[in-house]
C-alpha cells in the first residue's frame, strides 16, 4: 500500500521540484559532438550492460583521445568488466598517467595510510584553472571567511571562483564499485568535448579520490582473486583498515584513521563546495537526503541543498526510464560522525550515493523484497522485483547520476557559491545574535590533559579556541584567566553546536540509523558552560595559534614522586615507559605536603630522575616530590603481559581498544580466537583483553564455520600479497570452540585477569563462565548509542581509581542488560533448552558445561601477593599474610558502576525508551574466580574515538590486574559460614 506523503516532505520536495522544474539539464549536448568515439570502448560497454535499461547518453560510449590513454588501452579492460577488480595501487598509476598526458589534470597525495600507502585526489578542470588552482583556492577560502571578506568582495568571488565538488570512494572495502567506475569517470571529464562535459570542466573544479581505505581496498582485491584462481572459499574480509572495518565512516568526530585526518586537513585547506561519498547499499541507487529528525543543528540551507541536488538526479534518471532511482527512506540526517559531514560540519555541501552492489560477478535474476520494490512516493520508479544485475549496470547509473549532479552544479555554480558564503556569514552571526553566543571549559579541571586533548582535536578540525586574559562573569558564568572560551561568531560554530549541544532524539521518529547521542563534553567526562550572552565576545581573550601542551615537570624535593590519579590517559603510558621503575598505587586518598590526593595516586620510589623526568616531560603529566613514603595502604602497580584476543568472525569493534592502547603505549600480544585451545594462555600473560565481536554467543564460540575440508588462510602469499595484517593464519575456521571457553576459564582460575565488554560479556555469562552475572533482552528497552549516567557504586575498586564524582557519563547501546546475583553457586543462568540455545560443530551448551565443570569447583584461598609491607606499601620487606578461605560464595561479583535507580535519572543525551528496564543494572562487575579476575563491562570504555572519558575505567583493569581486591569490603557473615 502507497504511503502518505508527510506534509513537511511534500513542501521540500514541492520547493526542489520547482527548481528542477526551472533549470532544465541539456543532456542532448552529449549527442551534438562531433568528437570521435572510441569503438571498441563503446562496444564493451554494450557488451558488459547485462540490463539495457541501466544506461543513459552519458555513459553509453566513450570519446577517443590521442594523446590520453583510455582505461581501455592502459588495463586492458573497462570499468565495469564482469569477474574483475583494480588494486588502488594500478588506479593510482592510471591516474598519474592523466596527469602526465593532459594539461586539465592534476594529481597529489594528499596523505597515508596506516600501512603506508598513499591517498590521493585527482583535480580536473579547463587547463587555466587546473593551471591556476591555488588562486581558485584562496578565493573559495575568502568565501568561507566573512570575517575578512566583505559582502562586495564576496559577491564579486561568487561571479568569478569555481565551485569545487569532490568525489570520494572506496571508504567501505567491500563495495567495488565506486572506485571502478571513477576510473572511468576521470578519463571522460578529462577529455570529453560535448557541451554537457565541458560546461562541468569549464565551470568547476573536480576532485576525485577513487581510494579512501587503500589498505582495505588492496585486501579485498587479494580476497576476491584467490576464490577466482583458487575455486576455494575466499578469506573473509575481517580487516580493513588497521583498525576497523565498516566504522571508519564513523570517524568524522573521533579524527583517529588517517583516511579521516586526510579528508579533514584538506577540506580546511581547500574549501569545497560539494563533498560527495560513494557506497554501495541500496537498490539501486539512493541519493542521499533522509528521512529526519535532521540535525538541529544544521542550516536550513543545507537540508534544502539536499534536497535540491537529490531532486535533480531522481528527475533526471526517470525521464530516462532507469528504474530505481530515489531518495528519503534510508537515512535520517541525525548524527554528524559520518565522512560526508566532514563538509557539513564546515558549512559545506556533504552528500552520498548508495548503489546496488558491483560485484563483480553477474548476478542473474537478483531477486529484491517487496519492501524495497513498493512504490513510494520518494520512490515513484522502484526496482524490479527481478532482475539480471552485473558490475556495468553499477557503473552505469552511479556514473550517470554523478555527471548529472556535476552539470547542475556547475550550471547553477553562483547559487552554490552563494550558499557557501551564506552558511558561513549566518554561522558568525547566530554567535553573535544567537541562543549561545560560547563555550567555556574551565582550565582548572582535574584531567588536564584529557581537556587538552579535547581542545587539540577541536583545532584540528578548524574550530578557533581562546584563553582569557583575565576573570570575567558572562550570562552567570564565571570565567577565570586562562580558561578556554570558544567564540560563538566563527564559521565553524556550526561544528562547535554539533558536537557540544546535548542531544534529544524523539522517540517517536523513524528508528536512528546510527549514534543518537555523542555529546563531546559527556564522552570526554569534561566539564563545559555554556554561555548564553553576547558580551563575553566583548572580553580581552587570545586565539590559541598551536596545540595546548602542558608542561610536565616534577615539584618540590625528595625520592618519592607522587602522581595523582587524575583520570589523564597519559598515566597508562607513565607506568609502561617506566618498565624498570618500582611503582605503586594508593588505595585510598590522602595528603601529603599539604595537597589532597585521589586514590589510585602512584607512588614512585626511588626512581632514575633522569629517565622520569624525561618521560614526565614527553607526556606533559605533573608530579610532586616528597621526603617520605605516605602513610597509605597501597600495591604494586605490576607492568602486566597483556595478550589482546579477537575473533576470526569480525574485527569492528575490537580496533578501538587497540588504537588506544597503541596511542597510550599499552604493549600486548595479538592473537586470535582459534590460538586459544592450544592451552598455556596463563604461563605467556597476566591480562587477556577480549573486546566485543558484535556477534551472537554462539557465534563467538563456533567462529568461522568448518565448513567444507578446504582451510580458509588469512596471510600473505603470491596470490594475496596484502593479507596478512595485522594477524594471520593458515586456517581461520573454528572459533574458540567449547576448549577454548574451558581455558579462558582456566586462565582466570589460575590469577589471571579477563577483560571484556558487549558481545563477550554475553557469551561468558551465558555459558556460565561468569558465574552470578546474566544477561537479558528487555522487550520495552530501546535505546541506540546514547549517553546514560553512570553511579559509581564501588569508589574503592581500583577499577575507578582517578574518578573521584559518584557519577560520570557513559556510551551505551542497548546491550548487554547485566543482572548481578548476590551469592550462590551453580553452572550460571544459561538455559539448555532455549530457543535457539544448540550450537552447531557440535559445540552444546552442556558440553561447555562439562568443560568448564572442573574449574567451577571451590576454590583454594589465594595467598597473599609478596612484597606487602605492614603499612600495606609494597615498598617494604615481604610480610607473608593469609587471607579467610572457605566455600564459593566468599568470591561474589562485585558491581562497581551501575545504572541510577530512577529511570528519569538515566538518559543524558540521545534516545532512550524503556529506561526503567535498566535501573539499578550493573554497568561494571568485577567477577573474582579462583586467583584472578573477570572485569566485565555493560558500558563500552573505548567507543570510537570519543569516549576518552571512560578510557580509564579500562586501564585501571589493566593497572591494578593483580590487586583488584583492594578496598573489597568483606563478605557477610552469612556467606562467610557458608549458610
Amino acid at each position: 500500500m502507497q504511503k502518505l506523503v508527510p506534509a513537511t516532505c511534500l513542501a521540500a520536495l514541492a520547493i526542489a521540484m520547482l527548481s528542477t522544474a526551472t533549470a532544465t539539464l541539456a543532456a542532448q549536448d552529449v549527442a551534438t559532438s562531433s568528437q570521435p568515439m572510441d569503438a571498441e570502448y563503446g562496444k564493451l560497454i554494450a557488451q558488459h550492460l547485462v540490463d539495457k535499461r541501466f544506461s543513459t547518453e552519458l555513459v553509453d560510449h566513450m570519446p577517443a583521445s590521442d594523446t590520453v590513454p583510455s582505461p581501455l588501452k592502459f588495463f586492458g579492460r573497462i570499468p565495469g568488466t564482469p569477474g574483475e577488480l583494480t588494486y588502488a595501487k594500478d588506479i593510482e598509476r592510471y591516474y598519474q598517467e592523466l596527469a602526465r598526458t593532459s594539461k586539465r589534470v592534476k594529481l597529489w597525495t594528499v596523505g597515508k595510510t596506516e600501512e603506508g600507502r598513499d591517498i590521493v585526489v585527482l583535480a580536473i578542470g579547463d587547463e587555466a584553472t587546473i593551471a591556476n588552482l591555488d588562486q581558485n583556492k584562496a578565493a573559495l577560502a575568502a568565501l568561507g571567511d566573512p570575517r575578512k571578506t566583505s559582502e562586495a568582495q564576496a559577491r564579486q568571488l561568487i561571479k568569478t571562483a569555481k565551485p569545487l565538488y569532490w568525489i570520494t570512494s572506496g571508504i567501505h572495502s567491500p563495495e567495488t564499485g565506486g572506485p571502478e567506475m571513477l576510473i572511468e569517470l576521470a578519463y571522460r571529464l578529462a577529455v570529453e568535448e560535448s557541451p554537457f562535459i565541458q560546461k562541468i570542466r569549464n565551470n568547476m573544479v573536480t576532485f576525485i579520490t577513487p581510494v579512501l581505505e587503500v589498505d582495505g581496498r588492496e585486501k579485498m582485491v587479494d580476497t576476491y582473486y584467490y576464490g577466482k584462481k583458487t575455486g576455494k572459499p575466499r578469506p573473509p574480509m575481517v580487516y580493513w583498515g588497521k583498525y576497523v572495518a565498516h566504522d571508519n565512516n564513523r570517524d568524522g568526530m573521533g579524527q583517529y584513521l588517517k583516511l579521516t585526518q586526510a579528508i579533514t586537513e584538506n577540506v580546511l585547506e581547500w574549501h569545497p563546495t560539494v563533498l560527495h561519498d560513494l557506497h554501495e547499499a541500496q537498490s539501486y541507487l539512493y541519493v542521499s537526503t533522509g528521512t529526519g529528525p535532521y540535525n538541529p543543528s544544521l542550516d536550513p540551507i543545507s537540508s534544502n541543498e539536499w534536497w535540491l541536488l537529490a531532486e535533480t538526479e531522481v528527475m533526471e534518471m526517470a525521464k530516462r526510464n532507469v528504474p530505481g532511482v530515489f531518495t528519503y527512506g534510508f537515512y535520517d540526517g541525525w548524527v554528524p560522525n559520518y565522512l560526508f559531514w566532514i563538509a557539513q560540519t564546515h558549512n559545506s555541501f556533504g552528500r552520498f550515493y548508495e548503489v546496488q552492489s558491483y560485484g563483480p560477478d553477474v548476478q542473474k535474476g537478483l531477486k529484491l523484497a517487496p519492501t524495497v520494490t513498493s512504490r513510494e512516493w520518494y520512490r515513484a520508479n522502484p526496482p524490479l522485483p527481478s532482475i539480471d544485475w552485473g558490475p556495468r549496470n553499477n557503473t552505469n547509473i552511479q556514473e550517470s547520476a554523478l555527471l548529472f549532479a556535476l552539470n547542475r552544479v556547475a550550471n547553477d555554480r553562483e547559487i552554490y557559491l552563494e550558499n557557501y558564503w551564506l552558511k558561513n556569514k549566518r554561522a558568525i552571526d547566530a554567535g553573535r545574535t544567537g541562543d549561545v553566543n560560547a563555550w567555556v571549559i574551565p582550565a582548572a579541571q582535574n584531567a588536564k590533559l584529557n581537556i587538552a586533548d579535547m581542545i587539540n582535536e577541536l583545532r584540528h578540525q578548524g574550530l578557533e579556541v581562546s584563553t582569557a586574559n583575565s576573570a570575567f562573569t558572562a550570562g552567570g558564568v564565571s570565567v577565570a584567566a586562562g580558561d578556554f572560551v570558544i567564540r560563538g561568531d566563527q564559521p565553524y560554530r556550526t561544528l562547535a553546536d554539533m558536537y557540544l549541544s546535548v542531544q534529544n532524539y524523539p522517540a517517536a521518529n523513524p528508528r536512528p540509523y546510527d549514534d543518537t547521542g555523542w555529546t563531546m563534553q559527556y564522552m570526554r567526562n569534561v566539564d563545559l558552560k555554556t554561555v548564553k550572552d553576547p558580551t563575553i565576545l566583548t572580553q580581552p581573550m587570545t586565539l590559541l595559534t598551536a596545540d595546548v601542551a602542558p608542561k610536565g615537570v616534577i615539584t618540590g624535593t625528595g625520592s618519592t614522586i607522587l602522581f595523582n590519579h587524575t583520570g589523564d590517559n597519559e598515566l597508562v603510558a607513565l607506568r609502561f615507559r617506566l618498565k624498570g621503575a618500582k611503582m605503586a598505587a594508593a588505595e585510598q586518598p590522602f595528603e601529603a605536603g599539604g595537597k589532597r590526593y585521589a586514590a589510585g595516586t602512584f607512588i614512585v620510589q626511588n626512581a632514575n630522575r633522569a629517565e622520569l623526568d624525561k618521560v614526565v616531560a614527553d607526556l606533559g603529566i605533573s608530579g610532586e616530590a616528597v621526603a617520605a613514603l605516605p602513610a597509605v595502604p597501597s600495591h604494586a602497580l605490576t607492568a602486566p603481559r597483556i595478550g589482546y584476543l579477537h575473533s576470526w568472525l569480525r574485527t569492528q569493534d575490537e580496533g578501538w581498544w587497540r588504537a588506544a592502547l597503541d596511542r597510550y603505549g599499552v604493549p600486548y600480544t595479538y592473537f586470535a580466537d582459534i590460538k586459544v585451545r592450544d592451552g598455556g594462555l596463563r604461563q605467556k600473560y597476566d591480562v587477556i583483553i577480549y573486546p566485543t565481536v558484535g556477534s551472537s554467543a554462539r557465534d563467538q564460540v563456533v567462529g568461522v564455520a568448518m565448513n567444507g575440508p578446504d582451510a580458509i588462510p588469512y596471510k600473505k602469499s603470491a596470490i594475496t600479497p596484502n593479507l596478512g595484517t595485522p594477524d594471520s593464519a593458515d586456517d581461520i575456521r573454528g572459533g574458540l570452540g567449547q576448549d577454548g571457553l574451558a581455558e579462558l576459564k582456566k586462565f582466570v582460575q589460575a590469577g589471571g585477569v579477563l577483560i571484556g565488554d558487549g558481545s563477550t560479556v554475553e557469551m561468558l555469562a551465558d555459558y556460565g563462565v561468569a558465574q552470578g552475572v546474566a544477561v537479558s533482552e528487555p522487550s520495552q528497552l530501546f535505546t541506540k548509542g546514547a549517553l546514560m549516567r553512570g553511579v559509581i557504586t564501588d569508589q574503592s575498586s581500583p577499577l575507578v581509581y582517578g574518578y573521584q564524582n559518584k557519577e560520570m557519563p557513559i556510551y551505551f547501546s542497548a546491550n548487554p542488560v547485566l543482572s548481578v546475583s548476590a551469592g550462590g553457586r551453580g553452572m550460571g543462568y544459561f538455559d539448555p533448552n532455549a530457543p535457539g540455545a544448540r550450537l552447531s560443530q557440535n559445540v552444546t551448551p552442556n558440553a561447555v558445561m562439562e568443560k568448564i565443570a572442573p574449574f567451577n569447583a571451590t576454590p583454594a584461598a589465594p595467598a597473599a601477593p609478596a612484597g606487602i609491607a605492614e603499612n600495606g606499601s609494597p615498598f617494604g620487606s615481604a610480610l607473608p599474610t593469609s587471607r579467610t578461605g572457605g566455600a564459593a560464595p566468599t568470591q561474589l561479583p562485585r558491581t562497581v558502576m551501575q545504572f541510577p535507580a530512577k529511570a528519569d535519572n538515566i538518559l543524558l543525551s540521545g534516545l532512550l525508551v524503556g529506561g526503567e528496564t535498566l535501573t539499578n543494572k550493573a554497568l561494571i562487575v568485577d567477577v573474582p574466580d579462583g586467583k584472578g579476575h573477570m572485569v566485565l563491562y555493560a558500558m563500552r570504555p573505548f567507543w570510537r574515538w570519543q569516549s576518552q572519558g571512560s578510557y580509564f575505567l579500562g586501564f585501571n583493569a589493566i593497572l591494578n590486574w593483580d590487586h583488584l581486591d583492594a578496598g573489597k569490603p568483606a563478605a557477610p557473615a552469612a556467606a562467610r559460614s557458608g549458610d
